[in-house]
């Protein structure tokens, strides 16, 4: 049963153009092994060395969300991080996306900051990054939300994201950015 309900799997996920995806703890050192992967992956098929450098970008932005702001942690290690990141390309296009659970409580706030982000033309956003840059205005920020606009900066679509309740203690946060 577990073959065929893999295989199964597998051929979803290449139905649905995944490249790589990976669930469960996630540290610094997984960048390293991944990057390698997709770098060989997106020579084979021939992708401009601009897009490439802009996926891997979003996907540390992505695996470093995991990694400081997952509520479900790995117990042996504080630099690690329970969620999912996923990467793939469907219609000549990349994406990237990352999920990982969050308290309940900080969807309202995060949910503001992303509408507002999403909002934001190229210019806006390069302005907004450059005010962010300065000042850390959030004490339980370990980056004043710049991994998000430096993902919409190098998206060529705004950023998609969700919030899927779990409990009433935590929510289950997606965002998705395509280049």
């Amino acid at each position: 049963m577990l073959n065929q309900s893999l295989y199964s799997y597998k051929d979803a996920l290449d139905r649905e153009g995944i490249i790589f995806t990976f669930c469960g703890p996630i540290s610094h050192d997984i960048v390293e092994g991944v990057g390698v992967t997709l770098k060989s992956q997106m020579q084979e098929d021939d992708v401009s060395r601009t897009t490439a450098m802009k996926v891997f970008a979003i996907f540390i932005e992505q695996v470093q969300n995991v990694i400081n702001y997952s509520q479900e942690r790995n117990d042996t290690s504080v630099d690690m991080g329970m969620g999912i990141i996923v990467v793939g390309k469907h219609d000549n296009k990349h994406f990237i996306v990352g999920g990982n659970k969050i308290h309940t409580s900080k969807v309202a706030e995060l949910e503001k900051n992303l509408k507002d982000l999403v909002k934001m033309d190229k210019n806006e956003l390069k302005i907004f990054y450059k005010e962010k840059r300065k000042v850390n205005n959030n004490a339980d920020s370990k980056g004043a939300g710049i991994g998000f606009i430096e993902m919409a900066r190098k998206a060529t679509q705004p950023l998609e994201y969700s919030f899927e309740k779990i409990d009433d203690a935590y929510s289950f946060f997606s965002i998705e950015a395509n280049i």
